[in-house]
């Protein structure tokens, strides 16, 4: 199957979209497919022009047993203000090396489209993929959020949702939106993102006092500083309950780097959390995974966490999720089996405190957590099947044009 990935930022930028289009090109790439990549991110900040180039799209870590795969990424960049990733003639590259495939007898079997809230160069090309009667398929990576309500003008004005596409999103949370505006006129499914969930799988090295893991950007969307503040909060009830021994009642690691690290790292001091928390920046697939194989509970206080590859890492390591209801990673969370979902930052610092407390609580959860059959549908073999079936279907709604 020939399958072309057109998405506005990509590999070397590090993110949920970027990842997982990298990830799904390198594991297509692997079982044969020729697959080739779109993208308006340069190699290297500061780079202009299009430049076509042979790129290994590796697995994420060692002992995956995966070939390292070859895919043939197109990079349309110029100098932004800002570095942002945009090409003011992108459309116009995206097209033509279309047709160039279609006049050379390799015409793609599905285009697969890869957006947030702002891609320029998915958005524009859409229509023009469509006119040209390739399969296609759009997945949205992102929360939209109000942003809905301009997606919907734009249907208003020039109908995207009748357009021959496959919709899809990558959780519930995310294809909520699209469905409200494709309406009956068109279907939308969910293809999540995929994971080696052996290569996560770690030995248990966990002791008795309570270790809190987390992984993502210091930004603000991430929220990590809300959740050092509820940690805080949890310290403290911990020290007020045991006589000043809070510190032996709980470890925080907070990997990962961002904006919002400085404030983290002061806030910490100011704090006296210095023996509680630890924030190494951020960490590789390796080191993850040694942090995973100490710790019992992964914490994700986003609210608008699309899907969440930190912690379905996590949960392939056996950990115990506390996620905030509402968000696509409580999807996969089965509350008080394998996870604990709050409804807000209080919440999440007295559950804290629970899990700290509470050994058979705590037990009974991690007990759920290593049951590997609840993540089988987030496994590249499932992931694959399902992003072939939704290329079969898109190939239908074409022909049916």
């Amino acid at each position: 199957m020939r399958i072309v990935h057109v998405v506005d930022t990509f590999a070397p930028l590090m993110g949920g979209i970027e990842a997982q289009v990298a990830r799904l090109a390198g594991r297509q790439a692997a079982a044969g497919h020729d697959v080739e990549v779109i993208t308006t991110t340069p190699r290297a900040p500061g780079e202009r022009g299009v430049t076509t180039a042979v790129e290994r799209l590796g697995p994420a870590g060692a002992g995956s047993g995966v070939e390292e795969p070859v895919v043939t990424v197109h990079r349309i960049a110029a100098r932004i203000p800002g570095g942002w990733p945009i090409h003011p003639r992108s459309t116009t590259h995206v097209v033509r090396r279309l047709r160039e495939l279609a006049a050379s007898g390799a015409r793609p079997d599905v285009v697969h489209l890869h957006m947030g809230v702002l891609a320029p160069t998915v958005q524009a090309a859409l229509r023009p993929v469509t006119r040209l009667g390739l399969p296609t398929v759009l997945t949205v990576h992102s929360v939209w959020g109000a942003a809905w309500r301009a997606f919907a003008a734009a249907d208003a004005i020039a109908g995207w949702s009748r357009w021959p596409v496959l919709w899809s999103a990558v959780s519930e949370l995310t294809a909520a939106p699209l469905r409200r505006i494709v309406g009956d006129r068109g279907e939308v499914v969910v293809l999540p993102n995929g994971l080696d969930l052996a290569e996560w799988r770690v030995a248990d090295f966990r002791s008795d006092r309570l270790h809190v893991a987390s992984a993502a950007r210091f930004a603000p969307r991430k929220r990590m500083l809300p959740l050092l503040s509820a940690i805080a909060r949890a310290h403290d009830e911990l020290s007020a309950g045991a006589r000043g021994a809070g510190h032996d009642r709980l470890r925080v690691t907070l990997a990962g780097d961002g904006a919002e690290l400085g404030r983290a790292r002061r806030f910490v001091v100011e704090r006296g959390l210095s023996g509680v928390v630890s924030l190494p920046g951020a960490l590789d697939a390796d080191g993850l995974r040694a942090l995973y194989a100490d710790a019992h509970v992964f914490a994700a206080p986003a609210l608008t966490e699309a899907f969440g590859i930190a912690a379905l890492e996590a949960q392939a390591a056996g950990l115990v999720v506390l996620a905030r209801a509402g968000s696509g990673l409580a999807e996969r969370v089965s509350d008080g089996v394998d996870g604990l979902i709050v409804p807000d930052d209080d919440a999440l610092a007295s559950t804290l405190v629970r899990l700290a407390t509470d050994h058979d609580l705590r037990r009974r959860l991690l007990d759920g957590s290593r049951d590997a059959s609840r993540l089988a549908a987030y496994d590249w073999p499932g992931v694959l099947a399902a992003t072939e079936q939704a290329y079969a279907r898109a190939a239908e709604l074409a022909g049916a044009r």
